[in-house]
């Protein structure tokens, strides 16, 4: 699966950052995060932080957008914003692929 870091949590509209009284989504900018199952429209997304091996899912994925390094994913409350980045290029605990579940 991939190795995503995340770059930006925006609102549905596009423009106004993620806010939320129960969650610190500023605290996630910059974690690199590795996909638990592959992203598809219609299913949540589902990533594990490779930093302390916490994982968390979004809503319903609606949209994805994919430039290059560049992957977007618009859920039905959020846009997330993230840079696809190489396992090798993530972190020391990443390469070691512990986030990975067997199947």
């Amino acid at each position: 699966m991939s190795y995503l870091k995340l770059l930006q949590i925006y609102e549905n509209d596009g423009m106004t950052p993620k806010r939320a009284t129960s969650f610190r989504y500023d605290q996630m900018l910059g974690t690199i995060l590795q996909e638990m199952k592959p992203t598809e429209v219609g299913s949540s997304m589902v990533l594990c932080r490779v930093d302390d091996f916490r994982s968390f899912q979004t809503t319903r994925v609606q949209a994805i957008d994919r430039d290059g390094a560049e992957f977007r994913v618009l859920t039905r409350n959020t846009i997330y914003h993230f840079e696809v980045v190489e396992s090798r290029n993530a972190s020391p605990a990443s390469r070691r692929a512990l986030c990975e579940t067997s199947s």
